[in-house]
């Protein structure tokens, strides 16, 4: 189980849709432990519960992962609960996109009260503000990335948001693009 799966009595392992949570698997230390935090809160919520999965148009990804939206008995909405205390992103996928609006609407509460991903830590990722580019190479890179120490101070620029270093000709270095995307 990690922060955006359940495992199903008899094995099965439904993706939660609408929601990404941060990789367990991260080489950023704060990735990882919202990662963990994410997993711990989901096992709480769901471990030993029944649960009932309902479907949306597309019923597994690219992947052959199994998608679901997941409800406790008592009428709990699992995917929303993780957007609303923090320890997942929402993250519509068309054609899934049934409740992506209350997703949505739980996530904007939780960085509204800067829960989870989005406390204020000095190298939250998720808060971040700038991007630093590289104008050798054209990529930009997170400012928590451990690549940035490879780049002399003199081919530095600094963007805003993705948005801009992508405007500005710049693509997402791969090793930041494998650790946060869709998380950022």
């Amino acid at each position: 189980m990690s922060g955006d799966t359940i495992r199903l009595k008899g094995g099965k392992t439904v993706r939660y849709i609408g929601i990404a949570a941060p990789p367990l698997q991260s080489r950023l230390p704060l990735l990882r432990q919202y990662g963990e935090e994410a997993r711990d809160f989901n096992s709480k919520l769901v471990a030993g519960k029944t649960v009932q999965v309902e479907w949306d148009s597309q019923i597994r990804d690219q992947h052959n992962n199994l998608l679901g939206y997941v409800f406790l008995e008592d009428g709990t909405f699992v995917n929303e609960a993780l957007a609303r205390e923090g320890h997942a992103k929402a993250y519509p996928l068309p054609p899934n996109m049934r409740l992506s609006a209350a997703i949505r609407k739980a996530e904007l509460e939780a960085r509204r009260q800067k829960k989870g991903l989005w406390k204020e830590e000095p190298d939250n990722p998720y808060i971040r503000s700038e991007f630093i580019g590289d104008k050798n190479t054209k990529l930009y890179y997170f400012p928590t990335s451990p690549e940035l120490e490879r780049i002399a101070e003199a081919h530095t620029v600094k963007f805003r948001s993705r948005v801009d270093a992508k405007a500005a000709g710049y693509r997402a270095c791969p090793t930041c693009k494998e650790e946060a995307e869709p998380f950022l």
